[in-house]
């Protein structure tokens, strides 16, 4: 046992193993942390928070082929270190910055990709939703909603998901804006309304009709724990029959 070519050899066995086993997942938390003390060495070096935060993306793997643009346009439209780093931490966790983002990445129109985006976090909030994970679908939905303000597939499900919370006033401008946001899509004779659908940003076997109908009654409920007046009749019925 104590044959140094036995140690030697024990060695690059053990090496040669480690390489072929499968790489560690990391948890979010522990890839969180990890971002932050690269975020904190480069803010050292006396960049900007979102030059920092660009090179943070362009130095993580599988994110340094992506564009400079479509990195750029998701740094400015998260703002914070906190979104970038959670919104990193996501698309990790579901493969999003493998597939789709290489796609979305070549659309001329960084608007457009950002929006792809939104429908994509928006789905996966709304699922969240569904099963009552209300903390988590917060989660998501705020950076949805950061990523597309002006959007019913981004305003609507935090709004819900707020009433859900007994959050009922942070809930209603959200209803409000969805609500005009989504008379405004239906309205648009040049917009395709199979891009950025419900049944492809919220849920793909829900009926239209029935879900605006549940985010009406979410609505007249938060007016009504707020003391509130509701939505005219005829304006949500306009909104309807738009979507008929």
């Amino acid at each position: 046992m104590d044959n140094p070519m036995f140690w030697l050899i024990s060695l690059i066995a053990g090496i040669i193993i480690y390489r072929l086993l499968p790489p560690r997942q990391l948890s979010p938390k522990a890839r969180v942390a990890g971002m932050l003390r690269r975020y904190r060495a480069l803010e050292k070096t006396g960049l900007s928070e979102r030059d920092s935060l660009l090179q943070l993306l362009l130095t993580r793997k599988d994110w340094e082929n992506l564009p400079h643009r479509f990195l750029a346009a998701i740094v400015s439209r998260l703002t914070c270190k906190e979104d970038v780093m959670r919104f990193i931490s996501l698309s990790e966790d579901y493969g999003y910055h493998r597939d789709p983002y290489p796609t979305l990445a070549k659309r001329i129109d960084s608007d457009t990709a950002m929006a792809e985006i939104a429908c994509l976090f928006s789905r996966f909030g709304f699922r969240l939703h569904a099963q009552a994970r209300y903390k988590e679908a917060e989660f998501v939905q705020k950076l949805t909603l950061r990523l597309q303000p002006d959007a019913y597939f981004t305003n609507l499900p935090l709004a819900a998901t707020y009433h859900a919370t007994g959050r009922y006033a942070d809930a209603l401008p959200l209803f409000k804006q969805g609500f005009n946001q989504l008379q405004i899509f239906n309205a648009d004779i040049v917009l395709d309304k199979q891009q950025l659908s419900p049944a492809d940003c919220l849920a793909p076997d829900e009926e239209p009709e029935k879900l605006w109908q549940k985010y009406r009654e979410m609505y007249d409920a938060c007016l009504k724990a707020i003391g509130g007046t509701s939505m005219a009749p005829f304006t949500f019925v306009t909104v309807i029959e738009l979507l008929s």
